[in-house]
């Protein structure tokens, strides 16, 4: 599976892992059904894990900038905050494109190379472990 959603609810933790076969069709369905998903949710964190995404080729630069605007459909709960976590400079950015849009209709969100970093930002540090059982690293 191309996107997977796993929640830390008492929390209001969202991590969404980004694999391999993900495109922007994908994206679109994935930002539909996480919207329908934390309706209720408010404010909630995402750490968008795109650090196994190896394979970019169903992404532009252009596309993910529309992709990043089907966010138009949360709520207008502007503290919700997302993190993307990356590898590499072109997953970068193109994780900037998906933010230059999805930014209106969140508090926040930024790009990170670095997990700890990320999740420090986000105000999870504490869930590490927990995060990373979810990632399957640990």
């Amino acid at each position: 599976m191309a996107f997977i959603r796993k929640y830390i609810k008492d929390r209001k933790f969202v991590l969404s892992l980004v694999r391999d076969g993900a495109n922007e069709k994908l994206l679109k369905e994935h930002v539909k059904q996480l919207t329908e998903e934390t309706n209720e949710m408010h404010p909630f964190v995402e750490l968008a894990d795109a650090s196994e995404l190896h394979d970019l080729s169903g992404f532009s630069m252009d596309g993910l900038t529309k992709s990043g605007a089907s966010e138009i459909d949360r709520r207008p709960h502007k503290k919700d905050k997302l993190a993307v976590l990356v590898s590499n400079d072109v997953a970068h950015h193109l994780a900037l494109s998906f933010l230059s849009t999805s930014l209106y209709y969140r508090y926040d969100a930024k790009v990170f190379r670095d997990f700890k970093e990320s999740i420090e930002w986000l105000g999870v540090a504490d869930l590490e472990d927990e995060i990373n059982k979810l990632r399957n690293l640990s």
